[in-house]
């Protein structure tokens, strides 16, 4: 099975007091092939910045680029605009341009489940596992 990992799973999984952090933690399985893409470390990295954790966001985007079971997609400009257009039709119900660019990798991928805590995920046809 592959699944896409989204920032707010990365955050309830790093983050021991986060309200997901059970659910987060027990949704991390072996044998799952897992695919993110460089904006979501790029808003992961910027969340625990700011919430004051920048030595447990290093570590971990050290950690997620030798990370051999985990794919990280770089956003080329074809993907950009998809996620632009996906934008368009998802940003009215409160999806972001990072949500839509990690809609358009789903779409591009073939990959129908997200380790999300993200509503918005769901509303745009994905199965959400969190």
């Amino acid at each position: 099975m592959t699944v896409f990992l989204d920032t707010g799973y990365f955050v309830a999984f790093l983050i021991p007091r986060d309200q997901w952090n059970r659910l987060a933690e027990d949704a991390a399985r072996p044998g799952v092939r897992a695919v993110t893409s460089s904006l979501i470390l790029n808003e992961t990295v910027s969340l625990l910045q700011a919430r004051g954790l920048l030595s447990t966001a290093l570590d971990w985007l050290r950690g997620m680029r030798l990370d051999p079971n985990t794919e990280i997609i770089h956003v080329d400009q074809p993907l950009q605009d998809e996620a632009w257009e996906l934008f368009h039709r998802w940003g009215g119900t409160g999806a972001n341009p990072v949500d839509c660019a990690s809609f358009a990798i789903m779409r591009r991928l073939r990959i129908k489940k997200a380790f999300t805590f993200d509503n918005h995920f769901r509303a745009a046809g994905f199965d959400i596992l969190g």
